[in-house]
């Protein structure tokens, strides 16, 4: 895992495993509350925010600092790397950060949810409740974001092979 995902594996006995790399998150926290704390689409939020990315470039791909992919092959050797046994996972979710913001920026729902609205209505679906719940908030007053809308892209896979 890199910086801008999350994996989440729906686990046959047991409750989702989510896999996420916070050293982005980490490092952002000492640099976004000027930013989370001004209205989206404001100039004085705008201009925090490219403070807040100007800081975190700083950091990016850099030793101590956060990895993602982007154009930079090399991020893959500093990623987060784990296994699960095959048997014990029955679907996986590979969501970007926009993807998994209905849950974990949001809070509208749980990992079990979000799996469960994957399962039962599939990925378009996912990204049409986050859509929904961005453009409810586009200020970022009740969820304080650097952007009202970020990519959404997900990956769902539920025929798991046993190689």
């Amino acid at each position: 895992m890199l910086a801008d995902s999350v994996l989440a594996l729906d686990q046959a006995d047991d409750a989702p495993l989510v896999i996420s790399d916070d050293r982005e998150a980490e490092i952002g926290r000492h640099y976004r509350a000027a930013m989370d704390n001004l209205a989206n689409g404001t100039p004085e939020h705008d201009q925090a925010r490219r403070d807040y990315v100007q800081a975190l470039r700083a950091h990016r791909n850099k030793p101590g600092g956060f990895w993602v992919a982007a154009a930079d092959p090399r991020a893959a050797d500093e990623a987060i790397v784990g296994s699960r046994p095959i048997k014990d996972v029955t679907a996986a979710a590979l969501l970007s950060d926009g993807a998994s913001r209905l849950t974990d920026r949001f809070g509208l729902t749980d990992w079990t949810g979000l799996l469960r609205i994957l399962h039962d209505h599939g990925p378009a679906e996912l990204i049409r409740r986050v859509r929904a719940a961005e453009d409810s908030d586009l200020h970022g007053e009740r969820w304080p974001r650097g952007k009202a809308h970020d990519d959404a892209t997900v990956a769902y896979c539920t025929q798991l092979l046993d190689a």
